[in-house]
């Protein structure tokens, strides 16, 4: 009689007896990790603590991810060419936290590349494989994070022409102003009705001090054409400084790419001994196995030998009796 059924659901509602029980409502409160706990029973695989450089490359990869969205953010508000549609104070705070950024990760990069350096000389512990391995996601978040330097430079380059091609018409459009503002300047009555004799247009022999009497009308529009050009002073210097942080952020950008390459190219030189490593050692297990089959073949031929010696040893035995 097969009774293994009731076997196998005799052990299972011990299993479920022995683990702790915790409610619904307090189960919710739990990480997924928590409900997930290996019991007394067995030891989940997949739930097994991360090494130390996982975590640091994981976290660089979120940062690089992180980064990238706040670069498509700054993408978008640098393609605006409207003059009245510019948000400068926003672009900066991105430009500037980008810039930090892209800084931060070049040195995590570069502190993980150390310490896979002092991995790879335990290398007989750890294993070349794993090494090679972490060798290859190091060269993976240098190419990710080389790729968003060259798309925040990119960008840098487009607001750095954007603004210029702004400068440009408004510097025109300051230049036309004046003359618009002197369409309504007439030599007829009817504008010029309380309009005094200024000192060019006395009389030379006149000493007596003669004052230039000016209509509101006037005093308001010296006034505003002050205003407006004191405004397009302060916007004209706040460009200058924009895009000369612009220029010294594209400088540094420059430094940070290399420092990238060098890294890279130490990345490579790693990479070719790890491969050169892995050459000889295929070498040195080909040669060994040849050395074994060599032994095997000697080892089969002594073997029938001493079979025939054995044999003849019988043989001989066999008829002297």
């Amino acid at each position: 009689m097969d009774r293994s059924t009731e076997f196998f659901s005799l052990v299972e509602s011990l299993r479920t007896r022995a683990q702790p029980h915790i409610p619904s409502d307090k189960r919710r409160l739990l990480s997924p990790i928590e409900q997930q706990q290996p019991t007394a029973h067995g030891y989940n695989p997949s739930l097994a603590p991360k090494s130390e450089f996982a975590l640091m490359a994981s976290l660089i990869n979120k940062d690089i991810h992180a980064t990238a969205g706040k670069l498509q953010k700054l993408a978008r508000l640098a393609k605006r060419k409207t003059l009245f549609d510019d948000r400068p104070v926003e672009i900066s705070e991105l430009i500037y936290i980008i810039k930090q950024d892209i800084a931060k990760l070049n040195k995590q990069i570069a502190q993980l590349q150390l310490y896979l350096k002092d991995q790879s000389s335990k290398s007989a512990s750890v294993g070349k494989q794993a090494v090679e391995h972490n060798a290859n996601i190091v060269v993976m978040l240098q190419s990710r994070l080389a790729v968003q330097t060259s798309g925040f430079k990119d960008v840098l380059e487009l607001r750095t022409e954007n603004m210029k091609a702004t400068k440009d018409r408004r510097e025109l459009f300051m230049s036309t102003a004046p003359s618009q503002t002197n369409v309504f300047t007439s030599d007829s009555p009817l504008y010029n009705i309380d309009r005094r004799p200024t000192p060019s247009s006395a009389s030379p022999s006149n000493d007596t001090l003669s004052l230039n009497l000016t209509t509101p009308s006037q005093n308001l529009q010296m006034q505003e054409q002050v205003q407006l050009v004191d405004s397009n002073n302060q916007y004209l210097e706040s460009r200058s400084t924009a895009i000369e942080s612009i220029e010294s952020t594209l400088q540094e950008l420059g430094g940070i790419f290399q420092q990238l390459a060098q890294m890279v190219s130490e990345q490579r030189d790693m990479v070719q001994r790890i491969d050169a490593n892995t050459d000889d050692i295929e070498s040195n297990v080909a040669g060994a196995q040849t050395e074994l089959l060599k032994y095997y073949s000697y080892v089969s031929s002594n073997r029938w030998l001493m079979v025939k010696v054995f044999t003849v040893l019988i043989s001989s035995a066999v008829t002297l009796s």
